[in-house]
């Protein structure tokens, strides 16, 4: 909450992302705001409590048929004093300026770097606004103030025609009020002035505030002011506006009060109101437009005895009027005027705001290690940041203007993996596209590159892309380096089974050589049994093949698959293990299914981490089904149990580094983790459905070709 602001601001939020609803919902209701919904412009259009919004963040892509600029001039035509920031994750430099051309307050880019810059921009929005609307409101009163003021002038002029010796001066001084700043002058001046006028002996002015606490004190006496009076009167500031209350005879004359000093020769019942004498004091009150009491004018007699008449109190109420409007307008303009000065001073904090966040922005992406560019409706690079230049050794400058797709053919290598990665980056069909390739720096390097692009589109129309290019070569060497130890885990966990598994026909082998000489000693044809040897060895063979086919080294995808024979070695390696805990495996591959391209080795390890895993969530048996199938998109292989599963609030955290369900020692919980970065170098997914006490189901989709 900022000083200017003293209730909750009610934020509209308009995004068809729930993820970033929710999320700025959560932080700014954190922040004392109000926060309100909507998934579209239509929802948000919908709303019955919108005049009650002081700042909306509107999408830019939003659903429907009203995107964020429609949004933001229906917005502006129903509730201009409603501040709009247009926000969007794929906006280009002309989206900026079509916000600002619509009376945008601000435009903030998504992802937000930081959530407490958009509290703020919110808070500034919403008091910059209120002041403008404060500006308005004085703006109104002082026009007002002038109106009733030219009101009086013209009212003054009309009655003073009556009174033409008296008007010359007193429009004499009427006409000088604004220029006495202090407003103690102004009002000094007036005493003066209406004692010149009506030629009074002394004459006070009395002015409160709207706490009826008096404000300000105007004196003039025709033999001077002495400095003991000013001071008495001064002394009379702060304190209450209080009736007054008399002791002799008075009479009221308009709205004026005239107390008549007791003549003492006389009796009181024959008091001469028709003669003002020594000691007489009329009180002429200062009225506001409410027709309340803000001050009062007090006059002694007169030097001439002349007796008071309405018609000159109402010269003097119009005098007094001008002067209350005078010091009115002249408040407001001080206010106004400090208004103004203050908001000034805070768009110069704004601005200067702004500024250092947009140099903090320039530095933070071109200090990144990670390549960022933006690319024209041409697919024209406008924009590439330093780390490009760090990266291959290239300058950046001389491929502004170039495709991203020929930059990457003049520093690529030539292999089917970055020709099938550059005709996905020149096509535009998806929304979102994630590649990788091989590149050779300028120093001779071979270095691989992931490519996260995103298409910029308005109105159905793609204006342009921007994207992050970041160096993964220690990444993925990294990562090779954890699938040859969580193979080896594996192998592991293989170990028992695999020796059994050989042993068995080890020992039919045995059986077999013993028959061969004992039929060979008696002179029978040892052909049957040679062929038993025969089986016994192929069994032994298969295994070893397996083993080898799972331990040879990783590469990048670069042939084709045929899913159901990996599926068939793994079914053979973890053969042993379903029988020893009485599991029932069935392979239910069609042969029709399509193959994918990829590592015959990575995907074989995939399956066998999750058929292992498989056989240990079912200790005490179970159905253990290896499936495949085809959509209209994607080739997908089933692994399900019926095992313990997994709960619910466990599904997320199974794919992190190190999570585990194993004994301390017992397991590296990298398994999982592997899977899901093999399958996505495999541009695939790994999915999960499980229900604790029912079993669990992954998938492993791959794209078609």
């Amino acid at each position: 909450m900022n000083r200017l602001i003293d209730t909750p601001i009610t934020v509209l939020v308009v995004d068809d992302d729930e993820h970033i609803r929710e999320l700025l919902k959560s932080f700014l209701e954190q922040k004392h705001m109000h926060v309100l919904l909507a998934e579209s412009a239509e929802e948000a259009l919908a709303r019955e409590d919108l005049d009650a919004v002081q700042v909306a963040l509107l999408d830019i892509r939003l659903p429907g048929r009203i995107d964020g600029h429609q949004l933001q001039k229906e917005l502006n035509r129903r509730f201009p004093d409603m501040a709009k920031i247009l926000m969007s994750g794929h906006a280009d430099l002309d989206d900026a300026i079509a916000a600002f051309s619509d009376q945008a307050f601000s435009f903030a880019r998504k992802p937000f770097s930081s959530l407490k810059e958009i509290a703020v921009l919110i808070e500034r929005a919403a008091e910059i606004k209120q002041l403008e609307a404060q500006n308005r409101d004085y703006a109104a009163r002082l026009e007002e103030a002038n109106r009733q003021l030219s009101d009086k002038v013209t009212e003054t002029t009309a009655k003073a025609q009556r009174y033409q010796n008296i008007l010359s001066h007193l429009y004499l001084v009427s006409s000088q009020l604004g220029r006495i700043e202090h407003p103690d002058g102004l009002l000094d001046f007036i005493c003066q002035s209406v004692i010149e006028a009506g030629a009074f002996r002394r004459a006070v002015v009395l002015l409160a505030d709207e706490k009826y606490l008096i404000r300000n004190i105007g004196v003039w006496d025709a033999s001077g002011v002495s400095d003991g009076l000013r001071e008495t009167l001064r002394q009379l500031k702060g304190q209450p506006l209080r009736p007054f209350e008399f002791d002799r005879p008075e009479k009221r004359i308009g709205t004026a009060v005239y107390a008549q000093t007791p003549d003492l020769s006389r009796p009181s019942q024959e008091s001469d109101h028709d003669t003002w004498r020594a000691g007489d004091q009329l009180f002429v009150p200062i009225l506001r437009q409410d027709s309340g009491v803000t001050g009062f004018l007090s006059l002694e007699a007169p030097t001439d005895g002349a007796p008071p008449s309405e018609d000159i109190i109402e010269l003097l109420e119009v005098l007094l009027g001008n002067a209350g409007l005078y010091l009115e307008a002249q408040k407001l303009r001080n206010e106004l005027k400090k208004r103004a000065d203050e908001l000034e001073l805070r768009v110069q904090e704004r601005t200067k705001e702004l500024r250092l966040s947009e140099e903090r922005f320039s530095r933070l992406v071109n200090t990144t290690t990670d390549i960022v560019y933006i690319a024209d409706e041409n697919d024209k690079l406008t924009f590439i940041n330093e780390a490009f230049s760090r990266v291959t050794g290239y300058l950046r400058e001389n491929y502004l203007g170039r495709t991203l797709k020929r930059l990457f053919e003049d520093i690529t290598t030539d292999n089917p993996i970055n020709n099938r990665a550059l005709q996905e980056i020149s096509s535009r069909n998806a929304e979102h596209m994630l590649q990788h390739v091989e590149v050779v720096t300028r120093q001779g390097d071979k270095r691989t590159l992931e490519i996260n692009r995103t298409l910029i589109s308005q109105g159905g129309v793609v204006r342009g892309s921007q994207g992050i290019i970041r160096d993964i070569t220690e990444h993925r060497k990294l990562l090779q380096q954890l699938v040859a130890s969580e193979r080896l885990a594996a192998t592991g966990r293989l170990a028992a089974g695999i020796a059994h598994e050989i042993n068995n026909p080890l020992q039919a082998m045995i059986s077999q050589i013993a028959a061969v000489d004992a039929k060979l000693t008696e002179g029978k044809n040892p052909l049957e049994n040679v062929e038993l040897l025969r089986e016994s060895v192929d069994r032994i063979k298969q295994i070893v093949r397996s083993m080898l086919d799972l331990h040879r080294g990783a590469s990048l995808p670069q042939k084709s698959v045929n899913l159901k024979e990996i599926s068939e070695k793994v079914g053979a390696l973890v053969s042993q293990q379903i029988h020893q805990q009485s599991i029932r495996l069935r392979l239910d591959i069609p042969e029709e299914l399509p193959n994918v391209t990829g590592s015959a080795q990575e995907l074989q390890q995939v399956l066998l981490n999750l058929v292992l895993n498989a056989i240990e969530a079912m200790p005490r048996g179970g159905d253990l089904i290896i499936s495949g199938r085809t959509t209209v998109k994607t080739v997908d292989v089933n692994v399900k149990d019926t095992g313990v599963g997994i709960a619910a609030e466990h599904l997320q955290q199974i794919f992190e580094p190190f999570f585990t369900f194993r004994t301390s020692g017992s397991g590296t919980g990298l398994g999982l983790y592997l899977c899901r970065n093999i399958m996505e170098a495999h541009r695939g997914k790994i999915l999960v459905q499980s229900e604790r006490g029912k079993g669990s189901t992954f998938t492993l989709s791959f794209p078609r070709e």
